[in-house]
């Protein structure tokens, strides 16, 4: 039949009989099995995020140590391991298919067996199989995980001295996961259905609160609401039906001098106990200071302490 394949392609062949057909059935089932399991392997790693092995470790599954472990160190142990196997299985069955071939038919087709063994090579065990992997990394995690310990602990007298040698090379320090990820996440998330749009809209927020200085979100002093520290609780309502804000700034002589504030809550309880000769200076609080310049991360972090 292989014979006739050649024959339909123009090329005239002659079996010599010298060579064995199940051995060049072995050669090509290694060159192209072997890699295939490989590719989807290593689609399998590098698709894996470690935010997804810390969900796995969250909730107890048995594969979460196995990935902890075949994660750390930039993945060096489990794709040392695959491309070590991947290019012994190109190499032998590249190297046995071509030796059959050309016991079985002569050298004259070798380069047209070449070339098809390339492009199995390469549809077969490349592109189809990374392909699969990215897809159903998910999936693929479980069977992925314990191959892949059983792999790296069979091939470890190849994979140590490649371990050291990475550890005695200069090493770049960078975040595995940036905030620019995040953000690029959070918008995945809304974009998915995962996350609403108000949350999204949050952890944006949240990550802007550093670049935010405090004097950006200032309130002017014109439209400040203000009460005098001697004024009692009877004439704040009278003045202020609404009180509109939670917390309010309480002044002495001028609003330029701030000595406290007071919590709108308060205000109201006092006055359900008739305690209308209740001045301000009563109720105030002291009040927190932050310099100008500063973030908005700093100042919500003076409130929280």
């Amino acid at each position: 039949m292989i014979a006739e394949a050649f024959a339909a392609a123009g090329v005239a062949v002659e079996t010599t009989g010298d060579g064995d057909l199940s051995l060049l059935i072995f050669y090509i089932t290694l060159a192209l099995g072997v890699s295939f399991i490989c590719s989807i392997l290593e689609a399998v790693v590098l698709s894996t995020p470690q935010t997804y092995v810390n969900i796995l470790k969250n909730e107890g599954k048995r594969t979460a140590s196995m990935w902890e472990h075949l994660k750390d160190d930039d993945s060096v142990r489990p794709l040392t391991a695959i491309l070590t196997l991947n290019t012994v299985a190109h190499t032998m069955g590249a190297a046995g298919v071509g030796s059959q071939v050309q016991q079985i038919w002569g050298v004259e087709v070798l380069t047209l067996a070449s070339a098809i063994l390339t492009l199995a090579v390469l549809f077969l065990s490349e592109i189809i199989p990374k392909t699969l992997g990215a897809a159903y990394w998910k999936r693929l995690s479980t069977p992925a995980a314990y191959m892949l310990t059983a792999l790296t602990k069979s091939l470890f007298l190849l994979i140590g001295p490649i371990q050291f040698l990475k550890s005695i090379l200069p090493s770049s320090k960078h975040a595995m996961v940036t905030r620019d990820d995040v953000a690029a996440m959070a918008d995945l998330g809304e974009i998915e259905g995962a996350l609403q749009e108000s949350e999204e809209t949050v952890i944006h927020n949240l990550l802007r609160l550093r670049d935010i200085t405090v004097d950006e979100e200032m309130t002017p002093r014109v439209v400040v609401n203000a009460f005098e520290v001697n004024q009692t609780i009877k004439e704040i309502l009278d003045e202020n039906t609404i009180l509109r804000f939670s917390r309010i700034p309480v002044y002495e002589e001028t609003i330029d001098n701030i000595k406290g504030l007071v919590i709108r809550s308060e205000i109201l309880m006092a006055a359900s106990r008739d305690e209308w000769d209740l001045t301000l200076n009563d109720l105030m609080k002291p009040v927190h200071t932050i310099k100008l310049g500063k973030t908005i991360e700093d100042a919500l972090n003076l409130f929280l302490g």
